[in-house]
């Protein structure tokens, strides 16, 4: 007895079939999420979907003013006092302003060893700062100095920079110009 051949082709529909459902927009919307209804007026239906976004820390200085503050005696002049105290006073302060939704830290640094233009004999280390008007005392360092700083998140922190400069009778002569000069960094980072 012989058998009849066997016919491939209704397997092949069937798997041609599933393939074909697998890719049309009604299989992918499944994998997107669907929701049916029943056929009742009442009926209703519920999709849950999570939505998420990712929140970096942000931090804003804002140095005042801008981009230059002129060292100018709280006085209005040098005087025989001035260099009798070996020190001046500066008049004003630089204000800072911080915000951030992190922790922060406002830092500050000089970028040169010594002042530029007329007074390259004067050390950036003779200007010093605090954040009071009487404690004017940490010399500015070519190292990142910490300022002031906060542990949560602030709408607008602010603090003053006063400075004072160091004079000496026999190393701070007379310039003919004013153009010393000394490049500071104020800077907000993570703590």
């Amino acid at each position: 007895m012989r058998r009849a051949p066997v016919s491939t082709t209704p397997l092949l529909m069937r798997v041609l079939g599933l393939l074909l459902l697998a890719v049309t927009p009604w299989g992918v919307s499944l994998a997107q999420g669907t929701c049916v209804t029943g056929t009742s007026n009442n009926s209703s239906c519920r999709l849950e979907v999570n939505i998420s976004s990712t929140i970096q820390a942000t931090r804003r200085l804002v140095v005042t003013p801008g981009t230059s503050f002129s060292l100018t005696p709280a006085s209005g002049q040098l005087g025989v006092d001035d260099y009798t105290a070996g020190m001046f006073n500066a008049s004003g302060s630089i204000q800072l302003l911080v915000q951030s939704n992190a922790p922060w830290r406002v830092s500050m640094q000089a970028l040169s060893a010594t002042l530029t233009g007329s007074c390259t004999n004067k050390s950036a280390s003779t200007i010093q700062w605090g954040t009071t008007s009487a404690t004017r005392t940490t010399p500015v360092s070519l190292s990142a100095t910490t300022v002031f700083s906060g542990g949560t998140f602030t709408t607008g922190q602010p603090r003053d920079v006063f400075l004072r400069v160091g004079l000496g009778w026999l190393t701070d002569g007379p310039v003919s110009e004013a153009n010393c000069t000394l490049p500071v960094s104020f800077s907000v980072s993570p703590p």
